[in-house]
């Protein structure tokens, strides 16, 4: 899950940020954002921030852009300032979860247990249930992570979120042998989306091949927890060859 890009941005914006950032708790000595559009923002969320420490949107706001920045050790510090603002707020809780999962050490206890927090606060919320199955999955409890994508199965209508959920089930069940349910769960995302064939070739379940080149960005830079169709089915491919080894 830890692959970026980090963009060059105009000297004179990264002057001004260090100097509106210069006293407060969010100085930051190396920052490096994409734009000089980033760069006011930032600048102005900063400054914000002095002022009213506990403006929870604004926390958010600065938090997403960092995490689409790359920016993760930044990034985790303002998410988890506004979870202590609001420990109820799903998207903090989601948000959070994602930097710790993305932190050169990943946090992954403490990102399942924030998610599992967050099921009890919205447990309709299909976004959630994807989310914390992938953080089982990744720390090996397999049974848990299978109840956690089905239900992201059962309460999803979103077409990537469901390809992510069945990739994740067909991951699952083909490192554990369960050939048929894999093919199985293969065939639904398909059925959603036939393109996933162009990204997964298989012969049969138990052989996938190398796919061909893949399209879109891993972030959408406004939205950090919805990344594009494309980088959903990347990334379940991904944890589909490492779990079988390739």
């Amino acid at each position: 899950m830890q692959r970026h890009s980090i963009y060059i941005i105009v000297i004179l914006w990264s002057v001004c940020f260090l100097w509106g950032c210069s006293h407060s708790p969010e100085k930051q000595d190396t920052l490096i954002l994409k734009d000089v559009e980033t760069e006011k923002r930032v600048t102005y969320l900063c400054e914000q921030l002095q002022k009213k420490p506990d403006n929870l949107e604004m926390r958010i706001e600065l938090g997403k852009i960092y995490l689409s920045e790359d920016m993760i050790e930044e990034a985790t510090a303002q998410l988890e300032k506004a979870v202590n603002i609001d420990s109820k707020n799903v998207e903090g809780i989601l948000l959070l979860s994602l930097a710790f999962q993305k932190l050169k050490k990943p946090k992954l206890i403490d990102a399942a247990r924030l998610l599992e927090s967050g099921s009890t606060i919205e447990p309709n919320n299909a976004d959630i249930h994807l989310s914390l199955a992938q953080v089982y999955e990744e720390l090996r409890e397999d049974e848990k992570a299978i109840s956690e994508f089905n239900h992201t199965v059962e309460l999803s209508e979103d077409p990537a979120t469901l390809i992510s959920a069945h990739l994740g089930l067909m991951a699952i069940y083909k490192k554990s042998g369960q050939s048929e349910k894999a093919n199985k769960e293969y065939e639904a995302a398909y059925k959603i989306y036939p393109g996933v064939e162009e990204i997964i070739k298989q012969a049969e379940i138990s052989g996938i091949t190398p796919a061909p080149r893949y399209a879109g960005d891993e972030f959408r830079h406004d939205d950090p927890l919805h990344p594009s169709l494309e980088e959903r089915i990347r990334r379940a491919r991904e944890e589909i060859l490492k779990t079988s080894g390739e």
